[in-house]
Order: C-alpha cells, then sequence, then structure tokens
C-alpha cells in the first residue's frame, strides 16, 4: 500500500520557468512526488479543474492576474486547499496582506529548502 501525502498534489503558479524548476527541485528533494507547474493563473484553472491541488504556491505577481485575485478564486472554488504566496517583495505590509487575504503561508524569494520545509510541516499540521 502507498502513503498518499495528504498535502499531495502540489500546482506551483509562476511565470518564471527558473523559478517553478528550482521550487519543484526543492519539493522534490523533500519526498513530494506529485507536483504539478504552470506559467500563470489562466493555464493553471484547468490543470486545478482536473487534479484539485492540496497546496499552491503561487507568485504575487503574475502577468494575468495579482495575488489577490488567484487567493479569492481559489478560497471559493478549493476551500480546503492551502496557498502558499510567494513573492521578492518581503515587506511587512504584503506578508500582513497575505494572510488577511487567506493564505495559509508566504515565503520570500529567493526560496531555499529550509524555508519551504518550514512551510510545508507548517502545512501538515493544519491538514
Amino acid at each position: 500500500m502507498e502513503f498518499v501525502r495528504p498535502l499531495e498534489p502540489i500546482l506551483i503558479i509562476d511565470d518564471v520557468k527558473e523559478i517553478r524548476d528550482y521550487l519543484n527541485q526543492i519539493l522534490t528533494d523533500l519526498g513530494f512526488e506529485d507536483i504539478l507547474e504552470s506559467a500563470d493563473f489562466s493555464s493553471a484553472k484547468p490543470i486545478m479543474n482536473n487534479k484539485p491541488p492540496g497546496v499552491i504556491f503561487v507568485d504575487v505577481d503574475l502577468p494575468d492576474s495579482n495575488g489577490a485575485d488567484i487567493l479569492e478564486y481559489i478560497n471559493s472554488a478549493y476551500p480546503h486547499t492551502h496557498v502558499v504566496m510567494c513573492s521578492g517583495h518581503n515587506s511587512l505590509e504584503n506578508v500582513q496582506n497575505t494572510w488577511e487575504m487567506g493564505a495559509k503561508g508566504f515565503i520570500a524569494k529567493p526560496f531555499n529548502t529550509k524555508k519551504v520545509d518550514t512551510v510545508m510541516k507548517r502545512l501538515e499540521i493544519i491538514e
């Protein structure tokens, strides 16, 4: 019998391929296997409809949408999905806005394994 992590599948939404690749590698190194990727929000919607994710890492600044709109959509359509907002702008206001909008986490770019591991462990406790 295969052990299924409740947080998977994981969806990464970021318009920069190198960032998606790097976060995917970190998650893989942490033992996660079911990782999906999308370059923008419009192409992420069919992925979510086909395979609702347990966790979504989403860039706050996407070319076709912004963090608030994405979070509102996900919280409405997928209330059991944990959203982790990602941004290169690690201001206190940015972090506070993320929590107020209903995100379960915030990671400042650049990522590192420790930051991602800490957020994922926190989400497992919430689960």
